[in-house]
């Protein structure tokens, strides 16, 4: 097989699949693992799909609804959320955006401590109800299906009057110099309220979404504290992004 043939074979397969891997593409092609590698970075390079460890996904910035993602990488979010898990503290009040990563991380606050969750997510509110160590607020207003989480005016409303410790926001994309950007504007408006409540701010981000970018901005690197990237991935950011004041972990 051709080089182009074997280019054009693997977007056709990440625009129907969103993702693909090195092994399965390798075996399927008859070639090794390390052309494939090659294929990816090229692709990568084109800015065409996004590499990943063990293979590469759909740019990010095409849309893929929550159900899709919510069993991508799950054990790399689970590593992710590990980071910042420890640092909650117990009876923190913790407003959390939407997300699948951001599930994950609901799903790990342990049981022996007591928190307040506070927030605009579906997914996060009916994972945590029937835990009895969390309270559970559910902020209001119109659902956008595509992330299953709420947002509009009484959305904004409610955020005005809440104090954090800590502000969990999802992130779409972020970008060294445009910062942290979402798909969906009426979907901005509420992560901006978010990062404007306060609290320690945090970002957790998989690989796919770093060094991209979307239209709409809702907050810049300096107005967050954590940011939390895969281990490979800070060495990078460490040397080649603006390190304000936020702590990568």
């Amino acid at each position: 097989m051709l080089k182009e043939e074997r280019l054009n074979k693997i977007l056709e397969r990440i625009s129907r699949d969103s993702r693909i891997y090195v092994t399965t593409l390798s075996a399927e092609f008859e070639v090794s693992d390390d052309t494939i590698r090659r294929d990816i970075v090229e692709l990568e390079q084109r800015g065409l799909l996004t590499k990943v460890h063990g293979g590469a996904i759909a740019r990010s910035g095409i849309s893929i609804e929550f159900t899709e993602r919510l069993n991508t990488d799950i054990e790399m979010k689970r590593q992710l959320v590990g980071k910042i898990i420890p640092l909650i503290k117990n009876d923190d009040v913790i407003l959390i955006d939407g997300g699948t990563t951001n599930l994950e991380l609901a799903r790990a606050l342990p049981l022996d401590k007591h928190y307040t969750v506070i927030t605009n997510s579906l997914p996060i509110a009916t994972e945590l109800v029937s835990k009895h160590n969390i309270d559970v607020t559910m902020l209001g207003g119109t659902i956008i299906g595509s992330s299953q989480v709420t947002a509009g005016i009484m959305t904004y409303r409610a955020l005005e009057n809440i104090f954090p410790d800590w502000t969990i926001v999802g992130v779409s994309d972020i970008h060294p110099e445009k910062g942290l950007m979402t798909t969906i504007q009426e979907e901005a408006i509420i992560k901006r309220s978010f990062i404007e409540q306060g609290g320690n701010r945090v970002a957790i981000v998989t690989s796919n979404k770093l060094n991209t970018a979307h239209h709409y901005r809702f907050a810049s690197l300096s107005e967050i504290d954590f940011l939390i990237v895969e281990d490979d991935r800070k060495d990078d950011i460490l040397e080649n992004w603006p390190h304000l004041h936020y702590t990568v972990l």
